[in-house]
């Protein structure tokens, strides 16, 4: 599945398509998560906040925050984790408003 989600990145970033791009990096982030790479799948969920900042639609953020704390949680680190779920609850909070 990575290979395929990598495969699936390339196109977009070459034509500049950021909300295929943003897909592509959610699908990587969770097989990078299926093959116990947390740190991986931190960093692509990361991208998906930096492509949703760049396109200034925020679509699915919160799904973002809320993997990235989950995975803090499974990395041990509960600051950080209890950090992304409150960051994850605000937005939340925006979306259902």
């Amino acid at each position: 599945a990575l290979a395929y989600f990598k495969k699936a990145l390339m196109l977009p970033r070459q034509q500049g398509d950021k909300i295929q791009e943003r897909r592509a990096s959610r699908g990587v982030a969770a097989a990078k998560k299926l093959q116990g790479d947390l740190k991986g799948a931190i960093s692509y969920q990361h991208k998906v906040l930096q492509l949703s900042q760049e396109m200034q639609d925020f679509t699915g953020d919160s799904d973002a925050l809320g993997t990235i704390a989950d995975l803090y949680t499974e990395l041990g680190d509960l600051e950080t984790a209890g950090e992304y779920y409150d960051k994850y609850l605000t937005v939340l909070g925006r979306e259902i408003e």
